[in-house]
Order: structure tokens, then C-alpha cells, then sequence
């Protein structure tokens, strides 16, 4: 029996093309888990140039601040490594057009990621400062000015750290002891209102709470739609809490069932 064979010369030019598909820069992004930072020990503290240090309590818990990893704007994806992505169970493909602008540059990406990470300094030292003058005005903290707290990190930008540092803030500056010695992860925008906004690479961000060991980690509630089943899994062992405003997170911190996710039908 007689098979029917492509010439050579077709057989030829379909290996090449499927062969520079592989290495093709393609238009998408590849997620991580990133690096999880306890700001209670490694990056809140009181300011050197501070007149009036002000008094920071001890804690026996932590709060981490979460990140993810994605590619460089200056870098393309190929198909070989969104194959590869693909088949890993902790990385994620997204299109780069949500992340990158067109003709950006690293040091572009960089230079605002700096700006958005300054500005979420500034707006968690002032939503905490207003909370800890409405709900603990025995303590004295109007006379805290936001330069006398100091936030050092490094190699991390963008936005969504607000919200763990604002709860660093209000455990270290408060006497009551918030944590109870839990490991706790957050992740989240802040302004001065004390408003919680949402992130990007949230499911990422849950594995890097995972790796550190947090039992109970708190996301913004817009972000719920980005963890409904299906669409994430939530390790075994960690507690979603979702929250809008910092009062909601610190309540969370407080309570023995807070509020997640599968509460808002997501």
C-alpha cells in the first residue's frame, strides 16, 4: 500500500516554521510567586532624624508584605517558554498589553514603580495614623508626623504594599497585641481614607504566603472574582480574608472566622 508523502521541500519549510514558532518573541508576560518581606522586623521602623521617636511595641507575629515576579518590558516571551509556563502549576501567562505599555522601557517600568511604591508609603503612614487617632485616641499619635516612621525596601515597587504596611504601623505602634504571634500576609493598595484597592497576580501572591508559612492572608475585595473556584486554588492551610477599607483588615485580624471570599459569592 502506498502512502502519500509531502515533498521534502514543504516537509522542510513546516519544521522551520513550527521549529522559529518556539523561539518567537511572543506579545505575553510569565508570573511568579515573589519574595515575601515581614515589615514588622525587616522594614518599618522608627526614623533616625526623628526628634520625638516615636514609641514602637514589640511583636511576637508577622505581617508580610507579598510580590510577584514578572518578565522584564525589555524582554519577550517565546513559545518555548510559554510552553513551559504553561505546564508549571505556580506560573501564569497573561497578556504583556495589561501590564506593559506599548515602546516602555525597564527603566521606564522602573522609575514608576518607584513613584507608586513612595506613594504607598506616604498613604499607609496617613490611613494609619487616622486610625489610630479615631479608635485609640489614648495613645498620643497626633503628634507622630509620618517622617518620624521610617519604610525601608529594597528591589520591590509598585502600589500594592500599602495596606501591609499601614497594619505594621497600627500593630507597632499599638500596646495591644494584635497578632498573637500569628504569621499573617496581606496585599493591597491604601490611600489616606484608609480605602483597599486591588492588585495584580493576586493567586501568585497567595503561593509566596504559602513558601513563608502565613496561616491567614488578607486581599482587597475587588480582588475576589481573581480567586472563585476554577479560576485559583487556595493552598491547604491559609485562611482568605477580604477586605475593603484598613478598619475591615484590622477587624479581620481580630475575629476567629473573618470574612472571605466564598461570603461575597465569589
Amino acid at each position: 500500500m502506498r502512502h502519500n508523502r509531502l515533498p521534502r521541500l514543504v516537509t522542510a519549510l513546516l519544521t522551520l516554521f513550527f521549529g522559529l514558532s518556539l523561539f518567537a518573541p511572543l506579545p505575553f508576560v510569565v508570573l511568579t510567586p515573589g519574595h515575601a518581606q515581614d515589615v514588622l522586623h525587616e522594614v518599618i521602623s522608627p526614623a533616625k532624624s526623628a526628634v520625638n521617636k516615636p514609641k514602637f511595641y514589640s511583636s511576637d507575629g508577622h505581617i508580610y508584605l507579598l510580590s510577584i515576579l514578572i518578565t522584564n518590558p525589555d524582554a519577550y516571551v517565546t513559545g518555548a517558554e510559554l510552553i513551559y509556563s504553561w505546564m508549571r502549576s505556580d506560573y501564569s501567562v497573561m497578556p504583556r498589553s495589561l501590564f506593559y505599555r506599548d515602546g516602555t522601557s525597564a527603566a521606564v517600568e522602573k522609575a514608576i514603580a518607584k513613584t507608586q511604591m513612595d506613594g504607598s508609603q506616604s498613604s499607609a503612614k496617613t490611613a494609619a495614623l487616622k486610625f489610630l487617632s479615631d479608635n485609640y485616641p489614648e495613645l498620643g499619635v497626633g503628634s507622630i508626623k509620618e517622617s518620624d516612621i521610617a519604610i525601608a525596601l529594597d528591589k520591590t515597587g509598585g502600589p500594592s504594599g500599602g495596606l501591609a504596611f499601614a497594619l505594621g504601623i497600627v500593630e507597632l505602634l499599638t500596646p495591644e497585641n494584635i497578632l498573637r504571634g500569628r504569621s499573617v500576609a496581606s496585599t493591597g493598595t491604601i490611600d489616606g481614607a484608609g480605602n483597599v484597592g486591588g492588585i495584580g497576580g493576586v493567586a501568585e501572591k497567595i503561593l509566596a504566603a504559602r513558601k513563608v508559612g502565613a496561616t491567614l492572608i488578607l486581599v482587597p475585595t475587588s480582588n475576589c472574582k481573581d480567586l472563585a473556584p476554577g479560576v485559583a486554588t487556595i493552598p491547604k492551610g491559609i485562611k482568605v480574608a477580604a477586605v475593603s477599607t484598613l478598619k475591615e483588615a484590622i477587624t479581620a485580624l481580630n475575629s476567629a472566622a473573618p470574612r472571605g471570599c466564598a461570603n461575597l459569592g465569589a
